[in-house]
């Protein structure tokens, strides 16, 4: 599993009590979204003024609906797939209980640990 060459290399720490798609406004700010074409993240993220955003800057959004929502869901079978390989990694993530539960509170300290974890996650480490 790599990374693909437009990969982005930004993120975004809100507050564990805030909703994620609050947020995505700050995200979408501090990234270079140039190379990218298609924008994947989770039913967390349907949110009109998300897709707003996304379709205004001419970027395709693989978002699934939310139960009840009026129009249709993903279509697109080989980029869902992608959305359900980064839901998997993220579980993984979240296995270690000082990132799911946010037990650092610097930001700098919760990243870096992220990062171990990812090196974890992806078999990077002895």
């Amino acid at each position: 599993m790599g990374l693909s060459p437009g990969f982005i290399h930004s993120a975004c720490l809100s507050e564990g009590q805030r909703v994620d798609m609050k947020v995505f406004s700050n995200l979408w700010s501090v990234g270079d979204w140039q190379g990218v074409v298609y924008v994947i993240a989770d039913k967390g993220y349907d949110y009109y003024e998300v897709r707003k955003c996304l379709k205004d800057a001419g970027k395709t959004p693989v978002i699934p609906r939310r139960e009840g929502a009026i129009c249709p869901g993903v279509r697109d079978k080989e980029r869902y797939q992608t959305r359900s390989n980064i839901e998997r990694f993220f579980g993984k993530i979240k296995e270690n209980k000082r990132l799911a539960l946010r037990f650092d509170k610097l930001d700098v300290t919760f990243f870096s640990f992220f990062a171990l974890a990812c090196l974890k996650v992806l078999n990077l480490l002895c």
